[in-house]
């Protein structure tokens, strides 16, 4: 088997993956997965940034703020209230600094939203289990 086409069967290995965890997961665990790929992302693009690959930068940060624009459309504004506008405005200024910081190949910006997705990440695990197991329907059934 050519390399090509082992590395296309490895993509559509890799992409089925994904996509069964994120059927499978509960909502917390989308979100734990959305931090983690925008991690991921961001440092890649800070990567290739440093080794000037703006393709491969490109790339990457472009995945990133796909992530990060997802995550700020997925705030519930009128069920979040307060805590969610906050949310809100933190993807949203995450988004708008990362893409100035690829704009200006800025690895100072894109490092400050790493940190502030990093702090994210770390407060959303440490979520109590019983919380973190909680299903979408449930959360629908929630009483405001």
């Amino acid at each position: 088997m050519n390399m090509a086409l082992r590395n296309k069967f490895a993509q559509q290995y890799a992409n089925t993956y994904v996509e069964t965890a994120a059927s499978e997961a509960t909502p917390h665990k989308l979100i734990e997965m959305l931090y983690e790929g925008v991690l991921k992302h961001l440092n890649l693009s800070k990567f290739f940034m440093e080794q000037k690959n703006f393709e491969k930068k490109s790339e990457h940060m472009n995945r990133s703020l796909e992530i990060l624009n997802s995550l700020r459309q997925g705030v519930d504004l009128e069920k979040g209230k307060e805590v969610g506008g906050n949310l809100f405005d933190l993807y949203d200024y995450c988004y708008r600094r990362a893409f100035e910081g690829s704009s200006k190949n800025s690895v100072e910006m894109v490092d400050e939203v790493i940190l502030l997705m990093k702090e994210l990440d770390d407060a959303w695990k440490q979520m109590p289990d019983d919380i973190k197991r909680i299903s979408k329907e449930q959360i629908e059934n929630i009483r405001v």
